[in-house]
Order: C-alpha cells, then structure tokens, then sequence
C-alpha cells in the first residue's frame, strides 16, 4: 500500500476530471440530441444506451481489474473505449439512424464503471487504513464538485454547435489517460495465483447477495438512483418553459451539484460515522426534495428544491463506499464496486428511457415516477436487509 500523502491528491485530481466525464456525458447526450434531432425522448434513448451496456460491462471490468497486476493499463483501456465510444457519436448524431448512434453510445458505455466503481475501490490499496474515511469523503466529493462544472459548461456549448457538448467529454477522457501515470496506483505481485474469471465473477455476486447490510445499500442505491434519472430527462424541457432557453438547462444542473458540493466540503471535514443509516437518511431526503421540484411554483423554489436534492449525493456516495469496502474483501473489492455501480446505472438508464416516455403525459408523470423510485428503495432495502437499529441509536451519537 502507498502511504505517501501525495497519493491521495493525485487520485482525486484524476478522479475528477474522470467524474467530469462521466457527469458530462449523460447530459451532453441528451441536449446535443435534442438541438440536432429535436426530441426529447430521443435523446433519452441514447443516454440510456451509454448508461446500459453498464450492465454487462461493470461487472467484467471489476474482475478484470481485480485480476490485473497493472490495474493502470485496465483504466487506461476503458476511458479510451469510453473517449473513442463518444467521438463516434458526435460524428454520427444527424447522419446516422437512431439505432445506430444507440449502439455506438452503448460501445461508450462499456468503459464507463471502471471510472466510477473500479476507481473508488483503489482508495483503500493507496490510502492507510486511519484516513479511508476521509479520503472517500473526499472522492464522494469528486462527483459533486466535477458535476457543478462539467454539465454546466458541457450544455451551455450547445450554443457553439449542436454537438459540442460531447466533445467536452471527450477532451477530459483524453486529459485523464494523460494523468494516470501520475496516480500511483499500486501492482500486484508477479506470479500471484488467480482463481478463474468466472470464479471471480461469481464471488463478487456473491458478495453482493449474501451480506446483508451490503444488500441493502445495494439495493437503496440502486433504485434510488434510478429515481434521480426524472431530473435530468426533465431538466432540458424546464430550461425551455422557464428560462426560455435550452442551455437554461446547465443552470439547474448546476444548482443540484452547487448542492452536492455544499455538503462534500461539510462531509470532507466531518465524514460520515454511520454509513448504513446516511444512505437511508439521504435517499428519504432526496425524495422529498423531489417531491418538492415537482410542486414548485416558482423558478426560485424550483431551484432552492434542486439544490436540496443535489445536497443529498455526498453523504450518500461515501456511505455507500464505507459499506462496499467494510463487506467486502480485497479480493473482489474492485468488481464489488463495479458491479454495484453497473447496477445502478443499469436502473438509471431504464428509469431514463421510461422517463422519456413519460414525457407524452407530462412533467407530473416523470416526477412522480423518481419519488416513487425512491420509496421503493427504501421499502425493499430495509425489506430485504439487517435489523433496523432502535430509535434512540438514530438520535443519539456515541
């Protein structure tokens, strides 16, 4: 283990300009989508594309990754696949049929989890044991902070052309390959006996199905997140309706990672100690800041309720660390992450396309799908989890 300070800086350096990627993707997507073929519902289609090849990809990337005795070259080859995936869909957006840009945002889609769950599951092979806590603070933080200003920008240059958004993502793929020599990612002894891929694929999944507390945070997560997907399908049209503008649509995504930003640097300085309870904490609250978008009158309550949604990703996002890394072993650790996050963008990308249909009934209809999203998360987690602890452990720090 590498327990040099400057691990853990130049980690989250490259974690966020690969989080700027991943964030900015999604909504470049969708607005270059919407400006060329004019259509919302489309445009979710292929956001949901890059976002479902998660599904077979994640989990295969984590074993990959976990087998490799140069984890490096393994990032190295997904942020290119995901790089290249994109530039394809920017020269096809227009020229192509829908199917095919489709299947080329699924290509892109591939690489995708090794920059979200592979990545996070390094922390505890550089950082000390004493300071795992903060340091995935700190790269819960990466998200919130490379989502106030990728997506932002990443809309806002659908002004200079219809597909320029894309290529912001491409760019910060191509700076991260640049950086990884500058993460010391630690190799793993020569020689080192490996069980079989499918062995290790198997015991990763049944990591995730047979610990329970790690089931139930698997499970809010990822349904959870699914319930976020209404947001962003609705984000462009409301910049249309209220700011009279689709690049309106940077403002309230930005207003949701200004949020998320608000509480990393809170949760930076004061981790959180009690994961289990955070996630379900944080999912409640993300529901009814939701609940609240969705009735908000005004563009200034519109967006006070976004923000309060954005607010509840950081402490989410370390908890749901701590968990993974607290359940299970270093030898599946990687595709435990993985598999975990191709999960949840899995369900993000149904709930995406779902979203978009929705959007034949309105607003109303998308919003309440993402509230319900989010209670069912939570009734099948706590359903399907441990014991939940007693009231007075709930108000009371020890």
């Amino acid at each position: 283990m590498t327990t040099s300070r400057s691990a853990l800086p130049a980690y989250l350096t490259t974690a966020t300009l690969a989080r700027s990627a991943t964030e900015s993707a999604g909504p470049a997507l969708l607005v270059s989508s919407v400006a060329v073929l004019g259509s919302a519902t489309t445009g979710s289609y292929v956001v949901a594309s890059l976002t479902a090849s998660a599904a077979v990809g994640g989990p295969l990337v984590g074993a990959v990754i976990d087998r490799a005795r140069s984890p490096r070259r393994g990032f190295a080859v997904a942020m290119a696949i995901m790089g290249v995936g994109l530039a394809a869909v920017a020269v096809a957006l227009g020229r192509l049929p829908v199917p095919a840009v489709m299947a080329l945002a699924v290509i892109a889609g591939v690489g995708y989890p090794a920059l979200t769950g592979a990545w996070s599951a390094q922390v505890p092979r550089m950082i000390p044991a004493d300071r795992l806590t903060q340091a995935y603070a700190a790269d819960a933080g990466t998200y919130s902070v490379a989502a106030v200003v990728a997506p932002p920008i990443a809309t806002a240059m659908v002004v200079l052309r219809p597909t320029a958004p894309i290529w912001l993502a491409v760019a910060l793929l191509i700076a991260c390959i640049g950086l990884l020599r500058t993460v010391p990612l630690p190799t793993r002894p020569a020689g080192r006996t490996h069980s079989t891929l499918r062995a290790d694929l198997a015991a990763g999944l049944r990591t995730l199905a047979r610990r329970p507390a790690l089931r139930r945070t698997t499970i809010i997560t990822t349904v959870g997140f699914a319930g976020q997907a209404p947001v962003f399908v609705a984000a462009p049209v409301l910049a249309q309706e209220i700011g009279g503008s689709l690049a309106f649509t940077g403002v309230i995504l930005g207003v949701f990672a200004v949020g998320g930003v608000a509480t990393a640097a809170w949760f930076a300085r004061h981790p959180v100690q009690r994961p289990d309870r955070a996630i379900i904490v944080s999912t409640a609250f993300s529901a009814l800041a939701l609940l609240a978008i969705g009735m908000a009158p005004t563009t200034w309550l519109l967006l006070a309720a976004t923000f309060a949604m954005g607010a509840a990703e950081p402490p989410l996002v370390s908890a749901m660390f701590q968990v993974r890394v607290r359940e299970s072993s270093e030898r599946v650790q990687a595709q435990v992450f993985t598999t975990s996050a191709s999960l949840r963008m899995t369900a993000f990308a149904v709930a995406t396309a779902t979203s978009g249909w929705l959007l034949h009934w309105g607003l109303g209809a998308v919003i309440a799908l993402g509230v319900c999203l989010h209670l069912a998360s939570l009734v099948l987690g706590l359903a399907l989890g441990p014991r939940v602890p007693p009231r007075d452990e709930w108000l009371h720090r020890r």
